[in-house]
């Protein structure tokens, strides 16, 4: 009997804890609706990787390792290219590197002294000395005429490293020279010397034109050139050149003949 009354009472307590709440409502929602909202689950965590394992790094001998013990160790595979195997090192010598060849020997050509420069045209003070000039007068056209004349040179007295005369003596009829409208022909005509050059500068010429001469002293080069240009007051050089004729040669000293022609 008593165990009969036992299995009564836990099937009385059973029933009434599964009966509906009083209220109408469940404890989560109202009784007797569907779908009435239930507890979300909490998400579990997720479990922590473990950590791979790593494989120690390989410990470097503190010396170098002996040739011999290299031949039986194992070579450790790895993904990346194989690591070279030692070779045997051959003893390195010094080879002395063959003598290189003799240059060829190239004939150098003696290089030729410069020429010096000939003596200055000898002329004396108080000497009055005949130079021979070829010649040939050049104009706008081409040429006009060539031929030979003689000067009489003379240094000054006083000023013989500065100043000198000179005057055409004797001409070839047929060579238009410069200087045979000038009054040189009959006149003295003052020289400026320099360095290099006997100067006659502002030699009027019966026209009125100018004509300025040159007489390189170590050379004997004649340049006569007939300008139309105006010197400057207290000087003696040419401002302009015209166009006009020209006459260019070589002087020599020579003594003057009797008759030319």
């Amino acid at each position: 009997m008593k165990r009969l009354a036992l299995l009564l009472t836990c099937a009385l307590l059973s029933s009434a804890a599964h009966a509906e709440p009083p209220d109408g409502e469940g404890a989560s929602g109202p009784v007797g609706e569907e779908g009435a909202p239930r507890p979300k689950p909490k998400p579990r965590p997720k479990p922590k990787p473990k950590p791979k394992a790593v494989a120690p790094a390989p410990k470097l001998p503190e010396g170098p390792i002996p040739y011999a013990q290299l031949q039986g160790a194992p070579v450790a595979k790895t993904d990346a290219h194989p690591a070279p195997v030692a070779m045997p090192v051959a003893p390195v010598t010094h080879a002395v590197p063959p003598a290189p060849p003799p240059l060829p020997v190239i004939a150098v050509a003696p290089v030729p002294e410069p020429a010096e420069p000939p003596e200055a045209l000898p002329l004396s003070p108080s000497v009055t000395h005949d130079l021979r000039c070829e010649t040939q007068v050049v104009g706008p056209k081409g040429l006009i005429s060539k031929g030979q004349f003689y000067l009489e040179v003379a240094l000054s007295d006083v000023f013989p490293e500065n100043t000198a005369r000179f005057k055409m003596v004797m001409a070839d009829p047929r060579h238009q020279s410069l200087l045979k409208d000038t009054t040189c022909e009959t006149l003295d005509c003052r020289v400026t010397i320099s360095a290099n050059y006997y100067d006659l500068y502002n030699a009027r010429t019966k026209r009125g034109a100018q004509l300025r001469v040159t007489l390189d002293r170590h050379t004997g080069a004649y340049l006569a050139r007939r300008t139309d240009g105006k010197l400057p007051l207290g000087g003696s050089t040419v401002i302009k050149e015209g166009p006009g004729a020209y006459e260019e040669g070589y002087c020599t000293l020579q003594k003057r003949p009797e008759k030319l022609f």
